[in-house]
């Protein structure tokens, strides 16, 4: 004869045990994994560059605080050209606060635009 509190641990356990399985949520809401969807991240974030609301003043503040810990991410063979990318987002920056004109932004925009073509990309799997 089974009471009700087997009948209880009966419909209880299972749910206990599905909400333990599975990853912890990550803190930060940004975070991606580093690898094929890290570089899909990257490449939509600086492809946002280029027509972003508010300008590429506003975007490439956004994309610098995105970015931020880049390095300590596991990016393998890719690491140079993540490095290149941040090193063109900093001149990009330097162009922004000298009141570079839409032309020289845009031209540096579309370097790093090419610079994410040689990143892993999820669709490609």
């Amino acid at each position: 004869m089974r009471g009700p509190l087997f009948s209880l641990l009966v419909l209880v356990l299972p749910a206990l045990i599905l909400a333990g399985c599975g990853k912890p949520p990550s803190a930060d809401p940004r975070y991606v994994e580093p690898t094929a969807g890290f570089a899909d991240f990257v490449r939509r974030d600086v492809a946002g560059l280029k027509g972003g609301e508010g300008g590429v003043a506003a975007t490439l503040d956004e994309f610098l605080e995105n970015m931020e810990g880049y390095e300590k991410k596991p990016l393998g063979e890719h690491k140079d050209t993540y490095d290149a990318i941040m090193k063109a987002a900093g001149d990009l920056k330097r162009l922004k606060d000298g009141k570079a004109g839409r032309a020289e932004l845009l031209k540096k925009i579309d370097e790093m635009i090419g610079l994410t073509r040689k990143l892993p990309s999820a669709a490609k799997r």
